[in-house]
């Protein structure tokens, strides 16, 4: 049996739901707030101390765009025992200093898959030892739908789905220009928080932005959209081929006019999209979560693939794998998800009670 990831069930009101996961991820967020610290030293060279204050002028338009999520956010500090400012430092972690994960998504629709359902999935590119800090968050928040989703301890949001099928996966983006507004992981957690592919997009167009990425968002009914943003502007792309598939670059023609500095510190963003089309392309109506497995192991391009390993030419502090790699399956409100590289890890399943 794969390993597999801590889970843990949290409920009641905000504040007691970031309580009970701060507690019980306690250690986690020890070891989130670690890397982080180290991280943010090798990209910019910026202590701790002065994110925890950076962190603080994004908190009037968190409170105003969320504000129950900022009472999470105090209730996880509470929890874990840390400063709030911890907390929110980790979850404006992006927009403070690192922009620079690159993951690979897709989405397909039933009218190419072998079963007649829909999948979204991704390979998560970022620095290895913060799988230690990962957890399988199971969030009851009525009336907002049931979560499953696998963040980064003391983290409000990740990669999941919620119990009305809608599924969402998340690529970074980056502009190279950072300001004050609402955080991309606040964004992402109302995504999940939506019931409908119009709610998801209503959460980013009503969010004051603070920066740039992009989420893939399908449902159980198959429709699957893709949602790509940056703080001056969005743009909703659907899935007209039968699927969606993005790196860590911008799309959008809307967009052309907005300076992409993804492309200028992941090159390999191109290769990655090109690739992971062709393989849907060669395998149209054959595709099963099998064959998807074998897409997100895919090593062409080694070792900026869309299966990615640590480079040894690069940076100590700034070498990217795949952390992990999940496919959402929305009809079933399962996740299946590996412990480390795809190439290197079995996928588990992780279920949702339906609504």
């Amino acid at each position: 049996m794969a390993k597999g990831y801590e889970r843990i069930a949290i409920s009641g009101g905000a504040f007691e739901r970031g309580e009970r996961h701060g507690a019980a991820a306690k250690d986690k967020i020890a070891i989130s707030i670690r890397n982080y610290s180290r991280m943010f030293e090798a990209f910019s060279g910026m202590g701790w101390n002065e994110a925890r204050k950076l962190s603080e002028a994004f908190l009037p338009d968190i409170e105003e765009y969320a504000p129950e999520i900022v009472l999470e956010m105090k209730g996880i500090a509470a929890g874990s025992g840390v400063d709030f400012e911890d907390i929110l430092a980790l979850n404006a972690r992006s927009e403070i200093t690192l922009d620079a994960d690159g993951c690979t998504a897709f989405g397909i629709t039933p009218w190419l898959t072998k079963d007649n359902k829909a999948y979204v999935a991704q390979n998560w590119d970022w620095i290895a030892p913060q799988r230690d800090a990962l957890v399988l968050l199971e969030i009851a928040q009525p009336p907002a739908p049931l979560l499953l989703i696998l963040a980064e301890a003391g983290m409000v949001s990740g990669k999941g789905l919620n119990s009305t099928g809608l599924g969402v996966c998340h690529n970074a983006l980056s502009t190279g220009k950072r300001g004050v507004g609402v955080p991309i992981f606040v964004i992402l957690r109302e995504v999940l928080n939506a019931p409908t592919l119009g709610d998801a997009v209503e959460a980013v167009a009503r969010a004051k932005r603070a920066s740039s990425a992009n989420f893939l968002v399908g449902t159980a009914d198959g429709e699957i959209i893709d949602i790509e943003f940056a703080p001056e502007d969005f743009d909703v792309l659907y899935a007209n081929e039968g699927y969606i598939a993005h790196t860590n670059h911008f799309t959008s023609l809307r967009l052309v006019g907005v300076h992409d500095h993804g492309k200028v510190i992941l090159p390999d963003t191109f290769h990655r999209l090109g690739r992971i089309k062709r393989l849907i392309q060669e395998h149209s109506g054959r595709i099963d979560i099998e064959m998807m497995s074998m897409f997100l192991r895919d090593h062409t391009n080694a070792p900026d693939s869309i299966c990615r390993h640590e480079d040894p030419h690069d940076p100590e502090g700034k070498r990217l794998s795949s952390v992990y790699s999940m496919i959402i399956d929305m009809a079933e409100h399962m996740l299946w998800i590996t412990h480390s590289n795809p190439c290197e890890s079995s996928y588990f399943p992780e279920s949702l009670p339906k609504e």
